[in-house]
């Protein structure tokens, strides 16, 4: 009988996927309801129900035939029994079909036998042959129930098919065609049913190659065994006549298998010999040899160890273990001591290995076969086969000579190899060191001198009509990331990005990364630069979709500069340059754009390093001026403060915006010197209109950049500034934004603390337009929030228009926040604005940006002198009715976490 999965398969596999199929299967089944073991118990159990029913429902209500010759059950059991323990196991891989001549008694008891009888004796002697094989309960309880389901099932379909009441007709011999095919494919169907809810790979997919092969061997069991029962049904004394066949059909089966495994040993070693041959690396060869020879010997595990050649160092080990990933040539102390060691010592031959006290390396070798691996100058090493996948098996004598044939043959490929493997280990090295001189490590791209010399080849190498085109990309505002997330999130924005940029370019291109946040492309183009534009194009798209970062969506973009190397191409570093410039005007353009460069952008970029140095000059020139802008009640326009704001006085140029020099001023570090002018100067002139024009309190808002705020002393300096001026901390407000709150969120915390402490208010400046997260305005612990222009909506505007407006103030008013709204220019909108709750705001609706003296006259009562001063029924009253209420409040202090990612205008 062919057994695809009966006694001898389930014994191949099910245990092993019931205890240990491996890390993938076993996680898949910690997610299921029941552990392996219940649901294959619960499978059995339902397998016993229904073998029941069949016998209940179906068997018992067919009589038996009237045969000729009466057989005791106990005799068909006995030629069941062994039937069932003289197998002929065909092995593949880790899976093995058995042969055996169990049809043989099977069909004679379902003509000869009662079926009460023939469950019986099936029952019986498979419950014996499978006590002899010292299984697992769960295994032997499964095979038991799968041997009485294939009998009752057997029963049904014979019985229902034909009933032999007299000499057995072609009908009946049909039936038990059927019913021994039956019993083969309910076999299969079971056991691959038992190994895919042990937790196993699922086998169905291996069922029709199962059902095949058992089917052809039930065909010709089936064939014999009606032969002798048409015999007994003739005269039981001709039985002997078949004991010949019999015998000759089983050792013939055999005697071609052995063949067979023969052929299979001699290809083992052909293939074993080309895997050391073709495999380009050492390390590589070892494992491929190893997975190969576990294959071959139907083992769990394999090992080389090879010996140190200098006493007292590492020896290597390369191991390969079922369901686990290889470990190739790692150091390992040598111990001469290790029990396996010593026998390689002592034998000059392979051996079998048997469960002993092994080191942490070895830990669960049930049994094992150890050869040495013996080459021209000695032992070299061992190789070790350990833990025979298919349970109840154990090596053989003839796999233990395989094995030294393996060694053999392996040690003299290895003795060479070690050789080999230190040239090419020395030209891997030379090349590993080349690429490491020309390729970033963070991302893998090219570097500058790489790029470098890329750039001079294309030069040198001119062709009409294509000229080498250099693209110089620099992220916008990329420090925001490393300050808000930190460094390693950095590092990982700067790895995507890369993989976006070879995203963009075509095979022949270079890409690069320069240092920093800066990359490189350097591509050929027509004179027109068509496709470079298109490229400029197609990055800045690609940058605009967020990176995932550390779980945290990003937003980058990207500034481009192009130069091209047209009739008189130059160096290459001029070409960097120029793009380099182009790049420079790109980003003070707006950013997230490209530009070409253009021989005027150099006295352009120029012309803006001397704007620096200007700068740096003007503060002790005294070419800075503070202008101020009034902030209003928009309920009944009454002034509740003033911003200042700072313009350069510039001997040539005029007056200039924040926006024309403040950047500058940002980059060369100028903006300390600056920032502090500017609120001293403030502080001076507030204090001056509160003793001049008797006013009891007037709001001041000064901008704070992110490295002012960063530097050590600077609340200690503010405080100096404060008692200098006679300004009180109470009605100084400072704006950061967001971006500002984000570098260094430590010590911005700390450092707002301790203004708060001064009584100083917080508020954040354009709230909306970076990447804050709103759970930071407590960390923060800020007063009051400042819309940016952006989010005002137009005075004839719909509810979409304001939808931005109307949900920042209501968080204002969530979080008990004053809100102030920018860029105010219709009345309008002012009214809108009041309508939604907001409670101050500023525009050019109530005044332009102007001088200290212009504001004061516009806005503030009239300078007294004298006893009159200060003593103003009049001015006094009417300013003390303006800031009553706002300016009273105190900072507030709140609790709870925060965030906040943004740029600094």
């Amino acid at each position: 009988m062919s057994q695809p999965g009966r006694r001898p398969m389930v014994r191949a596999r099910t245990d092993h996927d019931l205890r240990s199929e491996g890390g993938d299967q076993r996680r898949r089944t910690d997610r299921l309801a029941l552990p392996p073991g219940a649901r294959v118990w619960a499978f059995t159990f339902g397998l016993a129900i229904l073998a029941i029913l069949l016998e209940i429902g179906v068997v018992a209500r067919h009589p038996s035939g009237a045969a000729p010759l009466q057989i005791p059950w106990p005799l068909i059991a006995a030629g069941f029994c062994l039937a069932e323990l003289k197998v002929v196991d065909v092995h593949f891989r880790r899976e093995q079909h058995s042969f055996s001549l169990s049809e043989f008694p099977a069909v004679i008891g379902l003509f000869l036998l009662s079926p009460t009888d023939y469950v019986l004796a099936v029952l019986a002697g498979s419950a014996v042959a499978l006590a002899w094989s010292h299984q697992t309960p769960l295994k032997f309880v499964f095979n038991l129930v799968n041997f009485g389901l294939g009998a009752t099932a057997a029963l049904a379909v014979f019985h229902i098919l034909a009933t032999p009441i007299s000499t057995p007709s072609l009908t009946d011999w049909m039936a038990a065609f059927v019913a021994t095919l039956t019993t083969t494919v309910l076999s299969a169907l079971t056991i691959a049913t038992a190994i895919s809810l042990s937790g196993g790979a699922p086998q169905f997919q291996k069922l029709p190659q199962m059902v095949q092969f058992g089917g052809l061997v039930a065909v010709a069991n089936t064939s014999l065994a009606l032969l002798a029962v048409s015999i007994l049904w003739l005269d039981w004394r001709l039985l002997w006549l078949l004991v010949v066949p019999l015998a000759t059909v089983f050792l013939a089966y055999r005697a071609y298998l052995s063949e067979r495994e023969k052929g299979a040993r001699l290809e083992f070693l052909y293939q074993s010999g080309r895997i050391l041959q073709v495999s380009p690396e050492l390390d590589s060869a070892i494992v491929a040899l190893l997975e190969h020879a576990r294959m071959m010997f139907r083992a769990e595990r394999a090992e080389v160890l090879l010996y140190p050649r200098v006493t007292g160092h590492d020896a290597l080990r390369t191991t390969t273990v079922e369901g686990l990933q290889p470990l190739a040539m790692r150091p390992t102390p040598y111990d001469p001591d290790d029990p396996i060691e010593r026998r390689i010592r002592a034998e000059p031959h392979a051996f079998f290995f048997t469960r002993a006290p092994l080191g942490p390396d070895r830990v669960g070798l049930r049994q094992a076969m150890v050869a040495p691996l013996r080459g021209e100058s000695g032992i070299i090493g061992s190789l070790l086969i350990g833990n025979r996948l298919t349970e109840g098996t154990a090596f053989s004598d003839d796999d233990l000579r395989l094995l030294e044939t393996l060694a053999n043959h392996a040690a003299i490929a290895l003795e060479n190899g070690q050789l080999e493997q230190s040239l090419a280990e020395l030209s891997r090295l030379k090349e590993q060191l080349r690429y490491q001189a020309y390729h970033d490590p963070l991302t893998g791209l090219a570097n500058r001198r790489l790029f470098l010399d890329q750039v001079n080849e294309r030069i040198a190498v001119h062709h009409d009509g294509r000229v080498p085109v250099v693209l110089f990309i620099d992220l916008d505002d990329f420090k925001v990331v490393n300050d808000t997330l930190g460094h390693t999130a950095g590092d990982r924005l700067l790895v995507a990005v890369a993989d976006r940029v070879r995203g963009c370019v075509r095979t022949g291109d270079l890409a690069a990364r320069l240092g920093g946040d800066e990359f490189a492309l350097l591509l050929e183009d027509g004179d027109d630069l068509a496709r470079s534009v298109l490229v400029c194009r197609r990055l800045l798209e690609a940058l605009e979709a967020p990176l995932q970062v550390d779980g945290q969506e990003v937003a980058i973009s990207a500034s481009i500069g192009m130069a091209a190397g047209r009739a008189a191409p130059g160096r290459a570093d001029e070409m960097l340059r120029n793009a380099d410039v182009a790049m420079y005007i790109a980003k003070a353009d707006g950013k997230n754009r490209y530009a070409v460069f253009e021989p005027t952008m150099h006295a352009a970029l120029v012309d803006r390093h001397a704007l620096s140095a200007e700068l740096s000059k003007s503060v002790g020139r005294g070419e800075l001026l503070v202008y101020y802008q009034p902030i209003v009640r928009l309920d009944d326009g009454a002034l509740y403060g003033v911003e200042a704001l700072v313009r350069w006085r510039h001997p040539t140029r005029g007056i200039l915006g924040p926006d024309e020099f403040i950047p500058l001023a940002q980059e060369s570090g100028t903006i300390l010197a600056l920032g502090r002018w500017v609120l001293l100067e403030s502080c001076r002139e507030a204090a001056a209109w509160r003793t001049e024009r008797g006013i009891d309190r007037i709001v001041l808002s000064v901008n704070l950049s992110a490295a002012q705020l960063q530097q050590v002393d600077f609340v200690a300096d503010l405080e100096a500034i404060l008692a200098e001026t006679g300004f009180p901390g109470r009605d100084l407000v400072l704006e950061l934004t967001e971006t500002a709150m984000f570098h260094d969120t430590q010590t911005t915390i700390a450092r707002l603390e301790a203004l708060r402490a001064l009584g100083i208010r917080i508020a954040i400046d354009d709230f909306g337009t970076g990447y804050s997260s709103l759970g930071y305005l407590r960390r923060f612990q800020v007063d009051i929030l400042k819309i940016a222009r952006e989010f005002i909506g137009s005075a004839d505007g719909g509810s979409e228009d304001w939808a931005f407006a109307r949900a920042m103030v209501a968080l204002g008013q969530t979080l008990d926040l004053r809100v102030i709204a920018e860029g105010i220019e219709q009345s309008g909108q002012r009214d809108q604005l009041r309508d939604l709750g907001c409670e101050f705001g500023q525009g050019y609706l109530f005044a332009r940006p102007g001088d200290g003296a212009s504001i004061a006259a516009a806005f503030l009562p009239p300078a007294m002198t004298g006893a009159a001063a200060g003593r103003s029924p009049g001015g006094r009253a009417r300013f003390a009715a303006v800031g009553r209420g706002a300016m009273d409040r105190q900072p507030r202090v709140t609790a709870g976490p925060a965030t906040s990612t943004t740029s600094a205008p």
